[in-house]
């Protein structure tokens, strides 16, 4: 005769266990997809980072680059004039300046003694950058086309340091300047007071101050002599 109770091991799970495993069993697996979307979610964001940390760092080395290369030497855009050495624009949006003894960039061709640009566009928050192949060139077309080299930037700030001055905002030292006698070969006689725009001298040290988005202000400080 068979006993009246069942051992626990030979009547199995009940519906309502079932249930519950299954239920448990759904929130663990729930669990682990949120666990797995947030470290891909990270990954993504650390990779994102990265390049955009990257890509800061190309851009604001060849700005630096470029400044410590700064050459005291008149620039004559095609359009007539001349411009001092280093140059800030009227809307402060364009720093201009001449340089030498740099390699090419693509899509340039190796330089001699040339002129570099860079140019912050706001409304696209880009700074872009051009050059000409000379101190003089004949026509706007020897410009190089303008090539973005960094993104994501809300502003564009530069002042320079001066002697007895001190620190100025753009790259003017606010003083004027006799321009020196050229030799005895000079038949145009003393030259008047020109303003320091209109000269070959350079500051003693610039900085420039980019604010880049969602990483405040970047600042670049480099001596010129």
């Amino acid at each position: 005769m068979r006993p009246a109770q069942h051992d626990s091991a030979e009547r199995g799970l009940t519906l309502i266990e079932l249930v519950a495993a299954m239920a448990i069993f759904a929130l663990v697996a729930v669990m682990g997809l949120q666990a797995l979307t947030g470290s891909l979610r990270m990954r993504d964001r650390l990779d994102g980072m990265a390049a955009e940390v990257g890509d800061l760092g190309v851009g604001l080395a060849l700005l630096r680059n470029d400044l410590s290369a700064l050459l005291p030497l008149l620039f004559h855009p095609p359009g007539g004039g001349v411009r001092s050495a280093l140059a800030l624009s009227a809307d402060g949006r364009t720093l201009s300046f001449s340089i030498g003894g740099q390699a090419g960039l693509p899509p340039e061709d190796g330089l001699g003694l040339h002129r570099v640009e860079w140019r912050f566009d706001p409304a696209r928050q880009q700074l872009l950058r051009r050059s000409w192949p000379v101190p003089n060139p004949a026509s706007g077309a020897a410009a190089s086309p303008e090539v973005v080299r960094l993104s994501g930037v809300t502003g564009l700030s530069v002042r320079s340091y001066w002697p007895v001055v001190g620190w100025r905002p753009g790259t003017e030292s606010g003083q004027p300047r006799v321009a020196p006698e050229l030799g005895p070969g000079d038949r145009d006689g003393p030259l008047a007071q020109v303003a320091s725009s209109y000269s070959d001298t350079l500051p003693e040290a610039v900085e420039v101050t980019l604010e880049i988005a969602g990483r405040g202000p970047v600042r670049l400080l480099e001596a010129v002599r």
